[in-house]
């Protein structure tokens, strides 16, 4: 298992970088979600194209039409909590699109669908290399939680099996894939990154009209392991006036319950699902504090990107949040959530040296460790190692 931290064992990157590849992208748009998966197509995507991969986006309708790539292959599915199950004919025109296009690299974000396994397969028969990101979530391997994520990760090796490399977000979470029973030599670390050019602190106008002289903020899928709602009755109990206000931008399926939380409260205020790029950076400008108190994690991409505008983060120590915010953040327990999250909102709140010095902390450390551009220049190395492999097995 190979981590993207120690680049002097890496293959040296290609002059032209990502020229000439020609890459079939199995991954999540935007439009009706924002999240992770949808953030990592998107960013990841720009950056391969940018650096002159000719990129051809596979995704489904029912997660927007706002596509990374242009002339995206549009899939028709059905979405059942968290397991999308492709509706009949798919797999034809998947077959069908990278015959077309005759990709170098199918890579894969995980889970993409239930065709996941057979997308690689597919490729694999016209010549492909095969790559699959696996972002599934993890908890501490004691926990319920943590034990029903372990099944899932058994569930998904063989599937899998496929890819040649799947890049897990962690060494820890590379580690999960390799006792689970997927081949530890072909376990790639290469962790989230953001666009640390782009996503940068600066004035935003979104405070003022909130009417907010402190603004803690949320921003992610609304779903179980998040805990929203929790941290919406700690910022609650705070008993802070009307002008510290609480927003919680995204969607899922505790967005109802969050909803009627918010409802009548001029101090919470509830914006749904935000897409588009300076919507967000304006949210994480104008936060004083970004909050996670999720149960289950990878590695959070709202987190990183909140560090990149420079906030204070407070961020419980699920999956590799703690360990990537370390000591420029506020790390409190998974369990239990209170007093430590109430503690840590309120030691922040009256202590804006800290808060300030911790923004900036934050800032420096996602740009030595989890810029964007670094993350690319993985993945163009294994592209281009895996591609040299198919080349002297021809």
């Amino acid at each position: 298992m190979t981590e993207s931290a120690t680049p002097s064992t890496a293959a040296p990157v290609a002059a032209t970088g990502g020229a000439g590849l020609r890459i079939a992208w199995f991954g999540h748009a935007e439009g009706r979600r924002a999240d992770g998966l949808s953030t990592y197509s998107r960013e990841t995507v720009a950056a391969l194209r940018r650096r002159g991969a000719e990129v051809q986006f596979f995704g489904h309708h029912l997660d927007g039409d706002v596509s990374p790539a242009p002339g995206p292959v549009s899939l028709q599915a059905l979405r059942l909590k968290t397991v999308t199950i492709e509706r009949p004919g798919n797999a034809e025109r998947i077959a069908a699109a990278l015959d077309a296009f005759r990709p170098d690299v199918v890579h894969c974000s995980w889970s993409f669908s239930l065709l996941d396994g057979r997308i690689g397969r597919m490729a694999k028969q016209r010549g492909a290399a095969t790559v699959a990101t696996f972002h599934l979530p993890y908890a501490a391997p004691r926990s319920a939680r943590g034990r029903m994520l372990r099944g899932l990760y058994r569930y998904h090796v063989r599937p899998l099996m496929a890819y040649d490399r799947c890049i897990a977000l962690s060494r820890d979470q590379g580690e999960l894939l390799r006792s689970a029973g997927y081949p530890a030599d072909r376990v790639e670390v290469v962790h989230n990154g953001v666009d640390t050019e782009t996503i940068t602190p600066g004035p935003s106008a979104l405070r003022q009209r909130l009417g907010a002289r402190f603004l803690v903020a949320y921003l992610g899928r609304l779903d179980s392991e998040k805990r929203v709602p929790a941290l919406i009755r700690s910022f609650l109990a705070l008993g802070w006036p009307d002008d510290h206000v609480l927003v919680i931008a995204g969607g899922g399926g505790q967005e109802r319950r969050v909803r009627q939380l918010a409802e009548g409260r001029s101090n919470l205020r509830v914006l749904g699902i935000v897409t588009e790029p300076r919507a967000r950076l304006e949210l994480l400008r104008a936060a004083d504090i970004y909050v996670l108190p999720s149960t289950a994690e990878g590695l959070a991409l709202s987190m990183l990107e909140a560090m990149a505008a420079g906030c204070a983060v407070i961020a419980t120590e699920a999956g590799d949040d703690g360990e990537a915010l370390g000591d420029a953040g506020l790390r409190i327990p998974v369990t239990p959530l209170e007093p430590h999250l109430r503690d840590a909102l309120r030691l922040l709140r009256f202590d804006e040296g800290l808060r300030r010095s911790l923004g900036q902390r934050a800032r420096r450390r996602v740009v030595e460790h989890y810029a964007l551009s670094r993350n690319v220049e993985r993945l163009e190395r294994i592209y281009a190692e895996l591609r040299g492999q198919a080349v002297r097995a021809a």
